[in-house]
């Protein structure tokens, strides 16, 4: 009887550290469920990762723009109060001394502002960082650049440093520093200038780095004709021979909702900037859309990916995807055998795929147990449908300024 308990424990113990499911090229992962597993409940989550380039730890700068256009409307109803209210309080009496914020804060919403959607932002992007193996800082620049939270900060320390951030704007000067504000994240991101000058790239093994950079401006420091765009595209050079890319993200369409300039040239400094990196651009039309497109940024080269119970046919719910390549979901199960399937389809073409057996077995759920993952799906289904409402919106703005620009186009004057 004794070795009988004692086999069974060994095999209960190698079931517990089976290797999760791999799909055939192996960056794509089941974590969980674990192997053979059973439940009554009827749902089960599902928890992976789809790396294509490989699981890495991460390291990220998000540099935010502080100079004076962020105080222009975004676009959208980022406090949620709806559409034409006014400031709260205390923005009239942290600036009150201050004519022209004061001003700005009796005549305009300035929650709603490009500066407030870019925190939304940030803030909703962290929140999708596992900052137990990833780590974070926070530049703000104008036409300068500081460090608001080192790399490594803790989530609290994130926050309150972009909790702090609004009640700050005097601090700041006037003008836009692409070029100072990439070498600032560089130098967060560990690579000190000294250091690099001795060959020393301050890189840390098997770490991917990456500077998120938002702004509703174009580079207009330091003075001189050419040279705001050639010290930020210098500063982009430096950070891509350190291996660091930059995910560039303009902010607003020239219209007010967002201070960026209409013409070529201005998005042509983002797009260079993220080229020259090996990174990504992207421009925004109204900068409120930030909020939903900076925590779906791809740092992994993910193109899509599909869970599915086959056995049902029933695609996962509330399944969201997280930067590094982490996803996690709700598959509803039927009674009996099920099996679960993942399919990725990496940014290069590459696809991978991988299953899991789930046994529904019969009986009463846990009581316990299933009211608590019920309001966990419902927590995140509200999320993912949030995000989904605002991608829609983004997309449908984006198509009728299309149609504007083809049925409408310029008038030549005799």
């Amino acid at each position: 009887m004794a070795k009988r308990s004692r086999c069974r424990l060994a095999l209960l113990f190698l079931l517990l550290l089976a290797p999760p499911a791999r799909g055939a090229d192996g960056w794509l992962v089941i974590e969980a469920p674990g192997p053979g597993a059973r439940t009554s409940l009827p749902l089960v989550e599902v928890r992976g990762q789809a790396a294509p380039g490989g699981a890495a730890a991460h390291d990220l700068v998000i540099a935010l723009d502080v100079s004076d256009s962020v105080l222009l409307p975004s676009g959208w109803d980022v406090d949620g109060d709806g559409p034409g209210d006014r400031s709260e309080p205390w923005w009239a009496e942290a600036y009150g001394r201050d004519p022209v914020l004061a001003r700005r804060a009796r005549e305009t919403d300035l929650d709603d502002s490009v500066l407030m959607a870019e925190i939304t932002a940030a803030r909703a992007l962290l929140d999708r960082l596992d900052l137990t193996r990833d780590r974070a800082a926070l530049v703000a620049f104008s036409d300068a650049a500081s460090v608001l939270a080192p790399l490594g900060s803790s989530r609290a320390a994130l926050d309150a440093a972009l909790a702090a951030l609004p009640r700050e704007l005097t601090r700041w000067g006037r003008g836009t520093n692409f070029g100072d504000a990439i070498a600032v994240a560089q130098q967060a991101l560990g690579d000190d200038p000294d250091a690099l000058a001795r060959g020393e790239d301050g890189a840390r093994a098997g770490r991917r780095r990456a500077i998120l950079f938002l702004s509703d401006g174009e580079p207009t420091m330091p003075a001189g004709r050419d040279m705001p765009r050639q010290h930020a595209l210098w500063s982009a050079g430096a950070a891509a021979a350190a291996g660091i890319r930059i995910y560039s993200f303009a902010l607003g369409d020239g219209s007010g909702a967002g201070g960026l300039p209409e013409d070529q040239a201005g998005l042509d400094t983002f797009a260079e900037l993220a080229a020259r990196t090996g990174g990504r651009f992207e421009r925004l039309a109204r900068a409120g859309d930030a909020i939903a497109r900076l925590p779906e940024t791809d740092l992994v080269g993910l193109a899509s990916l599909h869970v599915v119970n086959a056995t049902t046919g029933r695609p996962a719910r509330a399944l969201r995807r997280f930067p590094d390549g982490r996803f996690d979901g709700f598959v509803e199960l039927a009674p009996g055998p099920n099996r679960l399937q993942v399919e990725a389809e990496a940014s290069d073409g590459a696809r991978a795929s991988a299953e899991r057996d789930v046994q529904r077995t019969a009986g009463p759920a846990d009581a316990a147990a299933t009211p608590a993952l019920l309001e966990e799906l419902r927590r995140r289904t509200r999320e993912v449908e949030l995000r989904a409402e605002m991608e829609r919106t983004r997309r449908v703005r984006s198509s009728r300024e299309l149609e504007i620009r083809v049925e409408d186009p310029p008038q030549v004057l005799p």
